[in-house]
């Protein structure tokens, strides 16, 4: 039987669509290309941008109560660039909740050199949540972990899709799925990998990098992944992650070039004063205490192993501390949670409560760059009315 194909180029949104009708088994098929199949999930991390926006905007802003509203500013303006920079599909964002988390049941020590921050950001907090709830966007936090084992999980569940969800009403076809980290903090960088990026914020507010795994390689010269184990041996004092002590960054870039990860280093370790002698590779791995070697010792797997003598004695006699910077430094991707990509759809919000937010926050310049703002009576008819005189003049 001849069988009619008719085929039809349509234009939507500025994309090629190709309609092909079959008209002797009746059935639609479309055809997409593969910018079309990619849809985009965007994971802030909130407290991260409040905590920048607070610090880069002036402390005057304030409502005429005396509210401050700087942070909740600077967190709507990072919201509005996302969406320029990114246009996503999908939004959700995450907050750290207040209390400990496991990290500090393992390490009391944990975040302990932070200055409390102070009470004014605090209190913007409730207002970036209403933000938020205005937007129709979901928020994911869960008690005893950080916003970045949250975002890590939904990180991983997203990939055990292998970064795709099946699409509604188009049979057969699966939309490929990239996400974006919003944060201004380097540890979401051992999340990054062919799906992965972080929408880096830099130098407050005003510029961001997007990074990737080839970023993090020629910037850094590390992979993703080794962002674990560079915490790990140099620590990190902002969150009072102890490393190996007189361990640097430089260092640690040469170390793991040299041994590729902790696990290989320490394994390294342990065969070498295995073979001095001092004490067995299996003993090492799983003592907590190890024999002091001598100098002549140290000397010997200096030069082996092609590590400083000084470094190298550190590095044996604080084993276990660097296994435990190295789990501190591990971004969870088990937290226990209900998560839904179609709960995170972007789009589907009401703009009157938006912009009813946005006037009792006095975002008056915000209504029109998200496309809110109330439109003039008299301007309009004012339009409407040359309108009508371009039209009449184009007839004649």
């Amino acid at each position: 039987m001849l069988e009619l194909i008719i085929c039809k180029k349509i234009r939507r949104s500025k994309q090629n669509y190709f309609v092909i009708l079959n008209c002797s088994l009746f059935r639609y098929y479309v055809i997409m290309s593969e910018e079309d199949k990619t849809k985009t999930l965007v994971l802030i991390d909130s407290n991260a941008i409040i905590h920048r926006a607070y610090h880069a905007l002036p402390k005057t802003m304030s409502l005429p109560g005396g509210e401050m509203t700087n942070a909740v500013y600077g967190y709507t303006t990072t919201f509005i660039k996302i969406l320029e920079d990114l246009k996503p599909d999908y939004i959700a964002a995450t907050f750290d909740l207040a209390g400990p988390t496991f990290r500090h049941e393992e390490y009391k020590e944990y975040k302990g050199t932070r200055v409390k921050a102070d009470q004014e950001l605090y209190d913007q907090i409730p207002r970036v949540r209403e933000l938020l709830q205005s937007l129709n966007i979901p928020v994911y936090e869960k008690e005893g972990f950080e916003a970045d084992d949250v975002i890590g999980t939904i990180v991983q569940k997203i990939q055990d899709t292998r970064y795709k969800i099946q699409a509604p009403i188009i049979r057969n076809t699966k939309y490929v799925i990239r996400i974006y980290i919003v944060t201004g903090d380097k540890d979401a960088f051992q999340l990054v990998n062919g799906g992965v990026f972080v929408y880096n914020l830099k130098h407050g507010l005003s510029n961001a990098q997007i990074v990737g795994r080839a970023e993090i390689e020629k910037d850094w010269n590390l992979q993703p992944e080794d962002f674990i184990d560079l915490k790990a041996l140099a620590g990190d004092p902002s969150d009072n992650i102890p490393g190996v002590p007189g361990i640097g960054p430089k260092t640690t870039t040469k170390l793991l070039q040299q041994y590729d990860t902790l696990k290989n280093l320490y394994q390294q370790l342990a065969e070498s004063l295995s073979d001095a002698g001092l004490i067995s590779k299996s003993e090492f791995l799983i003592s907590n205490q190890i024999p002091n070697p001598n100098d002549q010792i140290i000397k010997n797997l200096s030069k082996k192993l092609d590590i400083k003598p000084a470094a190298l004695k550190s590095l044996i006699m604080n084993k276990e501390q660097a296994f435990l910077s190295q789990r501190l430094a591990t971004i969870r991707r088990d937290v226990p949670l209900d998560f839904e990509l179609e709960d995170c759809a972007w789009g589907d919000y009401d703009k009157d409560k938006v912009r009813e937010f946005f006037e009792k926050m006095r975002f008056h310049s915000l209504l029109r760059r998200f496309g809110i703002e109330k439109s003039d009576p008299v301007k309009t008819e004012k339009a409407q009315k040359q309108k009508a005189k371009d039209d009449q003049l184009r007839l004649i």
